[in-house]
């Protein structure tokens, strides 16, 4: 029973994601989590939930549930997963078939008075898919998604840049 207990777990399927918020107004924001996972090679679920710390300039957490002990980041729950079909624009090329990639969007909206220096949104994971080339030892790099939301005086009703389309999965 020890032996079983003392097993490292690592989740080796993501491959990419972004941490963006939409300004809604009333300093209220959506805040929305993509993450991308290799589909074939292991399949642990998406975070559920996923947490998400939201800190001031200063470093300090922002407690998102005052009636749990100790600063509690944001938890999001229940992620829409749609699976990426193969879009290849080149009639000459075809498709490995062990390429698999899912999408798992969370969303989430708070509220967050206006202070000096703003917010700093952070999303942590280990680990990458052990199948990226260009990183040594993927299985023991995690991956960081960052967002800011400024203070007030920068912008009114700010919106942060995010991607529209995710990148060919296939390319010639």
């Amino acid at each position: 029973m020890l032996l079983l207990t003392s097993l490292q777990v690592k989740a080796t399927h993501i491959i990419g994601g972004e941490l963006y918020y939409e300004c809604l107004g009333n300093n209220e924001y959506r805040v929305i989590l993509k993450l991308y996972r290799d589909c074939f090679n292991g399949v642990p679920d998406f975070d559920n939930p996923a947490p998400i710390g939201i800190y001031t300039s200063s470093g300090i957490l922002v407690d998102m549930n005052p009636n749990i002990a100790g600063p509690q980041p944001l938890y999001m729950f229940d992620p829409v997963v749609t699976n990426l079909p193969p879009v290849i624009a080149n009639p000459c090329l075809v498709a490995p078939p062990n390429i698999c990639v899912e999408e798992g969007v969370y969303e989430a909206i708070v509220t967050l008075p206006p202070i000096n220096g703003g917010y700093t949104l952070v999303y942590q994971r280990c680990c990458r898919n052990n199948t990226i080339l260009n990183i040594v030892s993927p299985g023991d790099v995690g991956a960081t998604y960052t967002a800011f939301i400024p203070g007030p005086g920068t912008f009114t009703c700010n919106t942060s840049p995010h991607y529209t389309n995710f990148p060919l999965l296939y390319c010639a």
